[in-house]
């Protein structure tokens, strides 16, 4: 098997639904290296090892029954989830070696049956719609909603003391009792912790909105960094003195970052460059990742848009293809006509009701192949020799999903420029399998001798008019990336196609 393919196996394993359980091993590790009373390699090392020999069992049947189908799928599933542990503890209560080798097994199996059952439920689960709320949450909502929950709970805790300012430091309590019976005062408490917090908030939206979003977007760092201290400069002592004006101040202790009632103590315009500078990375960080979204968004859109467009490359050509081939046939054969017109209204229906779907079902996408090499072996079946296996598996399945109009574009080239190509006695195989999720399709043509040059010119590539195998590549590039595997394999007399797909689940 070539490296790359092992590379891509791999991946898919690491990023498949037994991640959340490879993920479990490190948390594990961090865990117990960090509660570990002494730290020694030694430890560490007799820790991972467990781990492993416990967990990679499990992942492994996990895996296999993700790849394989109900029966299958289920047995392997029951292999990891009950048998194993069962195994396991059996063990561990008949000899004692094993037991202090493998410490703690059965806590390590609850917390695996504990995250089966949260992806469980997770897959069952419909998404929420969080489309409408996607515009509320952004950097000043989140800060407004931490600034009200913040002075909420201070309210609670010094309202439920007496002359919480002139016992400082005070203890961290609530009584629900007395904020309830003393709802007005609690409200006070409120009001002036959130004028205090929204002082910090001040400063916050100035550096945002004002001094990175126009003087930094616009004029450059230096401007920034100018225009910030100028900032800071002045809003320090003004900032201050409103909080000063706070009745919760009225005392020795105040709310102030200096504890004092000087407006321009140092600690106030150091507190106030603090948040300046914590704010900048954040304002910054969260800017980037609004522009990674809408990127990756704008990729999306662009991506769709080209597959939509291939897509449409593909129906005309089609429909133009088997107008012709009913018309020959027509001429030569009139009494199988009927049948070719009911097998063409078929085809027809599936292009134009399915064929601009996103997915459509493997039973549909089956239905149309068939129809298209019935109608193409009467037309060509006095030349050519046409063998079709499909596994008995696909004709009425409906568990799983692919792009319409995929598949036909290997059977359409085959036909185009194996068979349409020439007058000499031809064939044509073609064999379509499922194993588990994975739909593998064999189209293996013959050549007639006298394509051998056109067959050079074309690299390879049995295309015309950026339409065939070109094509295919591109739509599997956007639409199945790393999921699919295409070799392309041109002999002196043969042309050999065979492709894979990781299909997607129709639930």
């Amino acid at each position: 098997m070539p490296s790359n393919a092992l590379v891509t196996r791999f991946s898919h394993f690491l990023f498949s639904p037994v991640m959340p359980f490879s993920l479990y091993i490190f948390l594990l590790m961090s865990y117990s290296y960090l509660t570990a009373p002494q730290h020694t390699w030694l430890s560490y090392s007799h820790q991972f090892i467990v781990l492993c020999l416990i967990i990679s069992p499990v992942l492994w049947c996990k895996y296999q029954s993700l790849r394989s189908e109900k029966i299958v799928a289920l047995t392997w599933w029951a292999i990891g989830f009950i048998i194993l542990p069962l195994g396991h503890l059996i063990l561990s209560e008949r000899y004692n070696s094993y037991e202090k080798f493998f410490d703690n097994t059965l806590g390590i199996f609850i917390y695996l049956a504990v995250i089966e059952a949260i992806i469980f439920l997770k897959r069952k689960m419909k998404p929420l719609n969080l489309s409408k709320f996607k515009d509320k949450v952004t950097m000043d909502n989140i800060l407004l909603a931490i600034i009200v929950c913040f002075s909420l709970f201070w309210s609670l805790v010094f309202n439920s003391i007496d002359n919480p300012m002139e016992n400082q430091p005070i203890h961290i309590l609530i009584d629900i009792k007395r904020n309830l019976l003393r709802i007005d005062e609690l409200l006070l408490y409120f009001i002036q912790f959130f004028a205090f917090y929204l002082c910090g908030y001040f400063i916050y939206w100035v550096n945002h909105h004002v001094l990175i979003n126009n003087v930094m977007a616009r004029f450059g760092v230096f401007h920034y960094l100018w225009a910030a201290c100028t900032f800071t400069l002045i809003a320090a002592p003004l900032l201050s003195q409103l909080i000063l004006f706070l009745p919760i101040n009225n005392v020795e202790f105040t709310l102030l970052p200096s504890g004092n009632h000087d407006p321009f103590d140092i600690w106030n315009l150091r507190i106030t460059f603090i948040i300046m500078m914590i704010s900048l990375p954040l304002i910054l960080a969260f800017k980037w990742q609004q522009q990674v979204a809408e990127v990756s968004l704008l990729k999306q859109q662009n991506t769709e848009a080209e597959l939509k467009w291939l897509q449409q490359q593909i129906n005309p050509h089609f429909l133009f293809n088997t107008l012709n081939n009913l018309y020959s046939l027509v001429l030569t054969n009139k009494s199988q006509a009927p049948q070719c017109i009911l097998q063409l209204s078929n085809l027809l229906r599936f292009v134009v009701y399915k064929g601009g779907n996103h997915r459509v079902s493997l039973k549909d996408e089956i239905a149309y192949l068939t129809d298209y090499m019935a109608l193409q072996e009467i037309r060509v079946s006095h030349k050519a020799n046409i063998t079709v296996n499909i596994d008995p598996k696909l004709a009425g399945n409906t568990e799983y999903k692919i792009a319409p109009l995929l598949l036909i574009v290997l059977i359409e080239n085959a036909f185009k420029h194996g068979i349409d190509a020439t007058d000499k006695s031809v064939w044509l195989s073609v064999d379509l399998s499922l194993k588990g999720n994975e739909l593998s399709v064999r189209c293996h043509n013959s050549i007639d001798d006298r394509l051998k040059i056109k067959q050079k010119e074309s690299q390879e590539k049995q295309i015309d008019g950026g339409l065939g195998l070109e094509n295919l590549q591109r739509r599997l590039a956007l639409d199945y990336t790393n999921k699919h595997q295409l070799n392309i394999s041109a002999q002196p007399h043969e042309f050999l196609v065979i492709l894979t797909i990781e299909l997607e689940n129709n639930g």
